[in-house]
């Protein structure tokens, strides 16, 4: 008789070619959605970013430059932010939903001669999730005036 159809070792190798193809994807993906995260803010971040620096060129210092003083809304509208404050220049933020576990500290230090903030960053992930953390680190490198961490 003659057979017809898929043999068990035909779908048994079909089956493991979408295995390793979803193991190489998956992560991939994953941190694909981390850095769009990130981006995302990086944008609710920027306007904090600029109010300090203001803040502190106007009044020599970063001491002043927190929440109430800088007249910004105290939580940007993020989907993946669940907290973020700002406190003697310091910026402090909490990811939720894809950077749920991330933490980052934004610190100026302000180089009165030159008038100028240099800024920077520090992420730390709760789980030491690497691609995570790089994520951060790749996105947020700009604010550290092009240092790598």
């Amino acid at each position: 008789s003659s057979q017809h159809g898929f043999t068990l070792w035909k779908l048994m190798i079909v089956i493991a070619i979408i295995a390793i193809l979803g193991a190489i994807a998956v992560p991939a993906y994953q941190r694909y959605l981390q850095k769009a995260a990130m981006t995302d803010v990086l944008q609710a971040v920027t306007p904090y970013r600029h109010e300090v620096e203001l803040c502190a060129l106007e009044q020599g210092s970063l001491s002043a430059c927190s929440e109430a003083q800088l007249g910004l809304a105290a939580f940007p509208p993020s989907t993946y932010l669940s907290t973020l404050s700002v406190d003697a220049g310091i910026i402090s933020l909490s990811g939720q939903q894809t950077l749920a576990g991330l933490r980052v500290t934004l610190t100026p230090t302000l180089d009165r001669r030159a008038g100028t903030l240099r800024w920077q960053q520090r992420c730390q992930s709760e789980e030491n999730n690497a691609a995570l953390l790089e994520a951060c680190r790749s996105v947020l490198r700009e604010t550290d005036d092009g240092e790598r961490p």
